[in-house]
């Protein structure tokens, strides 16, 4: 038997770098699907209603930058966290915030290269 197997599950969890950022992981990975499921979901009833994420999406993206940069700054120097759910939500949140703004801007320019 290994010293680590000895020591039980509570070495081989210490040894593990502590993971941080869930919350802006979570929030990215929201803001992107609350892209796309307005698009993909017949939902019944008014259209505001299959509609209501994409009011959602700026306030989610947002948090997830906002809350990925925090937990950053919070383990900044520390070799024992693991802050790359931090870095996938801050990633996240900015396509969440991009690929829309880049679509209203390649639609503007489609419809002036229309008009003109």
């Amino acid at each position: 038997m290994s010293v680590e197997q000895m020591a039980g599950p509570g070495a081989q969890r210490a040894a593990r770098p502590q993971a941080r950022g869930t919350a802006s992981l979570v929030l990215g990975a929201a803001a992107l699907a609350m892209i796309v499921l307005p698009l993909m979901v017949q939902i019944p009833g008014p259209l505001w209603v299959r509609f209501f994420p994409w009011i959602c999406i700026a306030p989610a993206a947002v948090g997830a930058v906002v809350s990925g940069l925090v937990v950053l700054h919070r383990v900044r120097g520390r070799g024992d966290v693991d802050a790359f759910r931090a870095r996938m939500g801050i990633t996240l949140g900015t396509v969440a915030v991009a690929l829309p703004v880049a679509v209203l801007l390649w639609a503007l320019w489609a419809l002036n290269e229309a008009v003109n």
